[in-house]
């Protein structure tokens, strides 16, 4: 009998196992206890695991036999038991974020590893600047710029959304640029690259990001310089762009997992509460979108076992 229970064609002692993988440690002293109910239940069950003698087939013909029935009971209780185990063991996996879909509008992953080839279908919004935006962000964005401008902070709104083309074409101007001044190719690309996004990887592409600088700095390089982050403005966005929907896009300390250099003035929009969420937890889009994607994956898997 004990051969046949942990026979790994056995669905029950499968069930076992996947727990014992999937379980977290204070949940895995329940283990024996499975084992031994699986045990216990398939020993009363009596047909399926132990097959009877020649002899005891003619000396008990005369009886009704109920193994059958008693053992697809018994199958079914260890089922029952063990994939709610299962369903448990995920729901401890699961993460607390809020309810939202990696796959929402204002979650748009574009980087490196996911290149868009095509201008996006939106409606824009023109700032006062000249600049343009998801119409859909443009109420939290003048709400975001007039708040701190009412605490005295000014802002210069540098650059927003830009098609293919005009991608392609700033890339080619910054690595001429570069290359005519005696740069290698590859150093000349490397240069470019280093703040300059390779055409279809740049988020300006979905009208939800923004270069936001001060107007003391505009004389140097158009305000997209490190020195930003010192200023009053910079400082007034860092501690207040979630509350309106913004995250600083590209932080000092994620260039590993953005594989973007650190840029102060860039920001992009994700909505209040992603925003929120992802400035308490200290995350950049691509960790939180990886986590939404393994709550989805845990919660899909719970459905399957539920069904």
């Amino acid at each position: 009998m004990y051969d046949k229970i942990m026979d790994e064609k056995n669905p029950v002692y499968r069930k076992v196992l996947f727990y014992m993988k999937t379980s977290t440690p204070n949940k895995r002293y329940l283990l024996p206890a499975l084992a031994l109910t699986a045990f216990s239940l398939f020993s009363l069950s009596g047909c399926d695991l132990l097959q009877p003698t020649s002899e005891s087939q003619g000396s008990t013909s005369h009886l009704v036999d109920h193994s059958e029935s008693v053992s697809t009971v018994a199958e079914s209780e260890v089922f029952e038991s063990i994939t709610q185990t299962e369903i448990e063991a995920l729901q401890e996996q699961l993460v607390a974020t809020p309810e939202v879909h990696s796959s929402d509008w204002n979650l748009i992953l574009v980087n490196q590893a996911n290149q868009l080839n095509e201008d996006l279908n939106f409606e824009p919004y023109t700032a006062s600047s000249g600049e343009t935006l998801d119409a859909r962000i443009a109420q939290d964005f003048e709400e975001m710029i007039a708040a701190g401008e009412a605490e005295g902070l000014p802002f210069v709104f540098v650059s927003g959304y830009r098609s293919f083309v005009y991608q392609e074409q700033i890339y080619a101007h910054v690595y001429s640029g570069h290359f005519n001044n005696g740069r290698s190719e590859a150093e000349a690309k490397e240069l470019t690259e280093a703040f300059i996004a390779i055409p279809g990887t740049s988020e300006h592409m979905t009208g939800l990001a923004a270069d936001i600088t001060d107007p003391a700095l505009y004389h140097l390089e158009n305000g997209l310089v490190t020195e930003f982050e010192s200023t009053a403005s910079a400082q007034w966005l860092y501690e207040n762009a979630a509350d309106y929907g913004f995250v600083l896009r590209y932080p000092r300390g994620k260039e590993g997992i953005i594989d973007v250099s650190y840029e102060a003035w860039h920001f992009r929009y994700v909505g209040r509460e992603n925003a929120q969420y992802m400035v308490e937890n200290q995350l950049v889009l691509e960790e939180y979108v990886a986590l939404l994607q393994k709550n989805e994956a845990i919660r899909e898997q719970i459905s399957e076992l539920s069904e």
